[in-house]
């Protein structure tokens, strides 16, 4: 299996992408990429004979999410119903029916084992080397996105234990849960204190003897409804893709804000944690002993217990902790430091993963063997010195599939841009000297510990910084330059550029971030509300850098109209539609009318930079066009209206016919709507309160998100401009104003089209 990459490639299969693992993330990159690279060949290998990754993997008993699954849910696909807390059988549908859905499955070759990946820059490819039912083969591809996860399926981790042989009862580990094990009426040990632990007592408890989860020392346990009233309550008053991104952002808020918290005020946060296990337990019962860490909270991470199953357990006698330490297994049972004996019929050994980051894949650059250890991760999702490579890695503090979604979607900007270009290579390179590196992770967990062996380092600054923080990484991955000077792009033959020295560890760990908040419960609801806000503000901003007001002003009525005017000859007056701008007819028209005419672009009333009127249907915009021309003293311009735009146009015929010379309809919106097209659904908030709430919270992180989906219906059945968003304004509709301005819009469009209708005829 060591043969070059530069050998004959004459027997290969050959793609654009492959993809590494269909679980989670694999499937995310997959959709991705049919989605945002439509054309593009891709292949999805996975070393197992199924879809689902982890949770195929994992069949012990109750196994769940421990993070909520609208945030856990694919973001193209969301999780439906109000079971925030989800069993491993049920998240396992989830991602074979997603992959059914959207034909993912098509793409999937199971029983594909990846061994090694050879990246040739005289050829720009990748040669990936498998291993399928007992055969070699190889694979070419441009781009290779590694969605394997960071742990070894084969075996779980076990810490060697004094006298296991003498014990007379079942071991087993909860990574390969034995289908023939009947803990009915046993008395059961799990050996752990972490998430997988706290899962399997309460489940076990139901049929066992009795359960004990012995622990060396405590970890934070924290309790929570497994059904999320927010999201039912979102659900009957908004816009179901509202509603679903409402709920996303409220348990990312929540997230974000806690976590900040913790960070800030760990001894406060210990104090809350705490008092929330003493209200699960007994007065007597001793909380630091068994639930009290020696670290702060977030350290490592929190586990979550769904309807308080765990202290239910506990408090009908089913299920004990004990806090000791192991001497030795016995014959019947686990002796403790303390001189105590665990009497044990099945003893269930949940004691961590076996860290193999990428599924031990052995990569080569140019005949080099790359270790991750000595490389530093670029925007958390790429290695400096290997060229067109992404790693799916997700977050410690939040779900997993937040980033991961992110990293491929910014996978794909990169491939498009590259494509736009001309480009074959793309490589993070680091050429600042003043980087140092840090680890990925800052968790103090037993498994963490055993993975920054393998692990790459994070940089002391971005782009090489780990944010944690999803609101960070949606701006810097949605908005951030392409060609930021550390990624550089190159084309065949022009090497991989890459600084492979290792850099020195830091001595003591990054800064804990700040925020200022007076108890948890303030923390989460003003934190939310308020982080969400200042995220549209700096968006908003960051946008209007990238989309800047390149034409007039003049105020009609008090309001001011944005315009361009270019060109001389006959007055031509170009009119948007919904949730548009000027920059929409600029992009590809402005230039070749403009050479034998005057060609004005207006942004409508709200839209674009123009201020909104004083109401937001379609005569009354139409009137203050009227009025626009006006100021302007054009003469009867031929007024060009699309979607929106050409109703607004209509009604400046009917109502104001000595203003215009006629009028060209493109697509215009000449009846009133029974529904409202999908890909304008959020748009559909009938009360002006609730527009502002969710124009100022929800709407700019749920544009930045599934913005495309409104251009990629204008632009049916030709594929949406790589450039659609900067040079055709697409951005714009992310800022708040705008969308407030297109939801008015909408609401109100039916309002005079049956009077206009019946003009008509």
């Amino acid at each position: 299996m060591a043969t070059s990459a530069a050998s004959t490639h004459s027997a290969a299969e050959t793609f654009d992408v492959l993809i590494v693992g269909a679980g989670l993330s694999g499937v995310d990159a997959a959709y991705r990429i049919q989605t945002d690279c439509p054309g593009k060949s891709y292949a999805v290998l996975e070393a197992r004979d199924a879809i689902g990754g982890t949770w195929d993997l994992f069949r012990y008993p109750g196994i769940r999410s421990d993070s909520d699954m609208y945030t856990l849910g694919f973001p193209f696909r969301p999780w439906q119903g109000d079971q925030a807390i989800a069993g491993g059988e049920a998240i396992r549908d989830y991602i074979v029916d997603t992959a059914a859905e959207f034909g993912i499955d098509r793409h999937i070759r199971f029983q594909t084992r990846v061994v090694r990946a050879a990246w040739s820059s005289a050829e720009a490819r990748w040669t990936v080397e498998v291993e399928r039912a007992g055969r070699a083969e190889r694979m070419t591809c441009r781009f290779l996105y590694m969605g394997s996860g960071y742990y070894d399926y084969a075996a779980g981790f076990t810490p060697s234990f004094a006298g296991l042989a003498e014990f007379t009862g079942r071991v087993v580990h909860p990574q390969h849960w034995p289908d023939d094990l009947d803990w009915t009426g046993k008395r059961v040990v799990v050996i752990g204190s972490g998430a997988t632990a706290v899962t399997l007592v309460p489940s076990l408890a139901e049929k066992a003897a009795h359960v004990t989860m012995l622990q060396r020392s405590p970890t934070y346990i924290v309790s929570r409804p497994s059904q999320d009233g927010f999201a039912r309550a979102a659900h009957r008053v908004l816009p179901k893709s509202l509603a679903d991104a409402a709920t996303k952002w409220k348990s990312v808020g929540l997230g974000i804000a806690t976590y900040a918290y913790a960070r800030k005020k760990p001894d406060r946060m210990k104090a809350l944690i705490l008092k929330g296990v003493r209200a699960q337990l007994p007065d007597n019962y001793e909380i630091e002993r068994d639930f009290e860490p020696r670290y702060a909270p977030w350290d490592q991470r929190i586990c979550l217990v769904p309807d308080a199953d765990l202290f239910e357990a506990m408090r009908g006698g089913k299920a004990a902790i004990v806090t000791d330490h192991i001497t030795r297994f016995t014959e019947g049972g686990i002796a403790l430091e303390s001189g105590r004996e665990l009497p044990a019929d099945i003893v269930v050994t949940a004691t961590g993963l076996v860290m193999r980051l990428m599924g031990g894949v052995e990569l080569v650059v140019d005949g080099k063997v790359v270790d991750p250890a000595d490389r530093l991760i670029y925007k958390g999702m790429s290695l400096s010195g290997v060229p067109n490579l992404a790693l799916a890695f997700g977050y410690t503090n939040a779900s997993w599939t937040l980033k991961c979604d992110l990293s491929a979607r910014y996978f794909c900007r990169l491939i498009r841009h590259m494509d736009t270009h001309g480009y074959t290579a793309c490589t993070p390179t680091l050429d600042d000297p003043s980087v140092t590196a840090e680890p990925m992770l800052g968790f103090t967990s037993g498994y963490v510990q055993r993975a920054n062996a393998i692990l790459p380092n994070q940089g002391s600054k971005a782009p090489w910084k780990v944010h944690q923080n999803y609101a960070l990484d949606l701006a810097a991955l949605k908005f951030g330059k392409l060609e930021d000077g550390t990624m550089h792009f190159g084309r065949v033959g022009q090497g991989a550029s890459a600084n492979t020295a290792a850099l020195p560890l830091p001595a003591s760990p990054a800064p804990r971030s700040a925020v200022r908040v007076g108890t948890m419960a303030a923390a989460a609801a003003v934190a939310t509300v308020g982080g969400l806000a200042l995220f549209a503000k700096l968006t908003e901003r960051r946008i209007e850098r990238m989309v800047p007001a390149d034409g007039r002003f003049v105020e009609v009525d008090g309001r001011r109209m944005h315009y361009l005017d270019q060109g001389q000859g006959p007055t031509l007056l170009m009119i948007h539609g919904l949730a548009g701008q000027m920059r929409n007819f600029s992009y590809a028209l402005l230039e070749r009318l403009a050479t034998d005419h005057r060609v004005i672009l207006l942004d409508r009333p709200g839209s674009g930079y123009s201020a909104p009127g004083a109401t937001a249907n379609v005569r009354a915009q139409a009137a203050q066009v009227a009025r626009f021309i006006e100021a302007l003293g054009l003469e009867r311009p031929l007024v060009v209206g699309h979607s929106l735009g050409g109703a607004v146009a209509l009604a400046l015929a009917l109502d104001h016919p000595e203003a215009v010379s006629g009028l060209a309809l493109i697509a215009p919106l000449t009846q009133p709507m029974d529904t409202v097209p999908s890909a304008f659904d959020p748009l559909a908030i009938m009360s002006p309160v609730a527009r502002r709430a969710v124009a100022w919270t929800l709407a700019t992180p749920a544009a930045l998100l599934a913005g495309e989906k409104g251009a990629k219906a204008a632009f049916s059945p030709e594929p949406v401009p790589s450039d659609f968003a900067v040079r055709g304004g697409g951005a714009l509709v992310a800022r708040p104003g705008n969308f407030e301005a297109a939801s008015a819009d909408l609401v109100a469009a039916n309002d005079d089209l049956p009077a206009m209708v019946a003009r008509q005829t």
